[in-house]
């Protein structure tokens, strides 16, 4: 559960309790109070806020905290990007919207001014579900990533020994397969072992033929 949030912003906060007004006009019944500034709204809704603002050579310090709030304008949020380690919220104040823009995959919800504690409670748990999905995609593509360098080295290891043993491929990783569990050694460490030693042996005999 997010609770700990560390606000980076480029200039100093508007003037305490600023809040939306109302028309005096309107239906006399309770309106939900709504906020304009985060530090603001999110202490209100009962969470921890660390306010830090930004300069030239301003250290990040991420330790102990939950989640990040961007209160920056969107020109400013690239360089930010090396904190997706964790939640990402971007504050957003009355920016022209720009056609075919790149919001960095790293910012889990928006948020504007004008929301109630309510509706920040909403968007709080939407961010931390979408933070949750990101990084649950992004460790299954490292994993699909990983995956396929591995099938590229012992593919190369297979084509290798297919040469010098005169062996057909299936029986080229049948050979790595045995020579993984006679070394106890991953089957994919066995591959790039060959490659290398293959690649170095080549290199050094360029014009003869490897045994």
């Amino acid at each position: 559960m997010l609770q700990t949030f560390l606000i980076l912003r480029e200039h100093p906060a508007p003037p305490a309790n600023a809040t939306v007004t109302h028309d005096e006009d309107s239906e006399v019944k309770p309106v939900a109070e709504r906020y304009i500034d985060p530090v603001e709204l999110f202490t209100a809704a009962g969470y921890r806020i660390i306010l830090q603002e930004i300069k030239e050579e301003t250290h990040i310090n991420v330790r102990n905290i939950d989640a990040i709030i961007l209160h920056l304008p969107f020109s400013a949020l690239a360089r930010f990007t090396h904190l997706q380690s964790l939640p990402t919220i971007w504050w957003c104040e009355d920016e022209p919207v720009l056609h075919n823009c790149n919001i960095a995959t790293e910012i889990d919800v928006i948020l504007s001014p004008g929301l109630t504690v309510n509706e920040l409670h909403w968007y709080v748990s939407l961010a931390s579900k979408n933070y949750l999905r990101r990084t649950q995609w992004k460790q299954e593509r490292e994993q699909l990533l990983a995956k396929l360098e591995d099938r590229k080295w012992i593919d190369r290891a297979k084509s290798i020994l297919s040469e010098i043993k005169h062996i057909s491929e299936a029986e080229a990783y049948e050979f790595l397969r045995k020579q993984a569990m006679n070394e106890r050694r991953r089957l994919v460490d066995v591959a790039v072992s060959i490659v290398k030693v293959y690649s170095l042996l080549k290199e050094q005999n360029p014009r003869g033929r490897t045994k």
